[in-house]
């Protein structure tokens, strides 16, 4: 069988000042905080079982250590470990516990230099007992205190100096499927957004306006249930004088958004409500057109760029 990635798993962040990224990501944000060891953090969504999907490390500039992907089953690690090193992809083993709570894993990079892991399995830890549900099919209890408290990962967004090619690349060698994509006026593509799980969008791969930037990501996404959740998000981050870039909804995938970035390191999350699932097997790619629209956005837009590289 050939080997399926499932789902986006986690990103792991570096940061300069640890404390002031918890004050955003937990605090703020409202992250739960599952584990500490030495220089790194690791957080979960309220309604997530695995042991984490963001990781903070302290490290001397801000920075993206990887983007993990988990895979249907232990087998189809090997399986791509195959498939890269046939292409001449170097490809790093890690152990089972390197990463806390997380099965044996492969690293590499992508052609242009996004870092992504490959594992199967991940600990799924029982919260705190005064912070654990009632409820078996829940981890959290709400919690009027935690201002947004997202529930679970959604999606990433990257940007490479070669979009079109390296969102072919997903799709050839780690058998993501196109969602979406937007080519500008003169046919070049600007947007290409793929999938593994059926959401719509687990990776939007973005054109660098200069060809000569390096990979960066953009953003993490994070899903909260409603539209009036981006308010309160919102009110959330202006008690603490947390920048904001952007308010609305997406053309592209239908996601109402709103967007904040870590004071500390630029680094940006997203609210993000709304959307769509794909359960067609046979789905044709939505094509978009520059012209289409008078702008990417359906409704309001985003404000200033905000990569980090990697």
């Amino acid at each position: 069988m050939a080997p399926k990635i499932h789902s986006l798993g986690h990103v792991a962040l570096e940061t300069l000042d640890l404390d002031a990224s918890l004050y955003f990501f937990r605090d703020s944000v409202g992250l739960e905080e599952v584990a500490r060891v030495d220089d790194t953090v690791y957080l979960r969504g309220v309604d997530e079982f695995d042991h984490h999907s963001l990781s903070l490390t302290a490290a001397e500039e801000p920075g993206v250590d990887h983007i993990g992907w988990q895979t249907v089953d232990h087998e189809s690690i090997a399986g791509f470990a195959d498939r890269l090193a046939d292409r001449g992809i170097e490809i790093t083993w890690q152990d089972s516990g390197d990463e806390l709570g997380q099965g044996e894993s492969v690293r590499f990079e992508v052609p242009a230099g996004h870092v992504f892991e490959l594992y199967a399995e991940m600990e799924k830890p029982e919260p705190p007992a005064e912070r654990r549900s009632k409820l078996k099919n829940k981890t959290y209890i709400s919690d009027e205190t935690r201002s947004i408290a997202p529930r679970r990962i959604d999606h990433v967004q990257i940007w490479d100096p070669d979009a079109k090619a390296c969102a072919d690349w997903l799709q050839e060698v780690l058998g993501f499927r196109v969602q979406e994509y937007y080519d500008n006026a003169d046919g070049s593509r600007w947007g290409t957004f793929v999938s593994a799980c059926g959401t719509k969008i687990e990776a939007a791969v973005i054109q660098h306006d200069d060809e000569t930037d390096p990979a960066a990501l953009h953003h993490t996404a994070y899903k909260v249930d409603r539209g009036d959740d981006l308010f309160d998000a919102a009110a959330a981050m202006n008690e603490r004088d947390i920048p904001t870039d952007g308010f609305g909804q997406h053309s592209i995938s239908r996601g109402k958004f709103l967007y904040a970035r870590d004071p500390a390191t630029g680094h940006r999350i997203e609210f993000n409500a709304g959307g769509y699932l794909v359960f067609d097997p046979n789905w044709e790619p939505i094509a978009w057109q520059e012209g289409d629209l008078e702008d990417r956005q359906w409704i309001g837009g985003l404000h200033g760029d905000g990569k980090v590289s990697y």
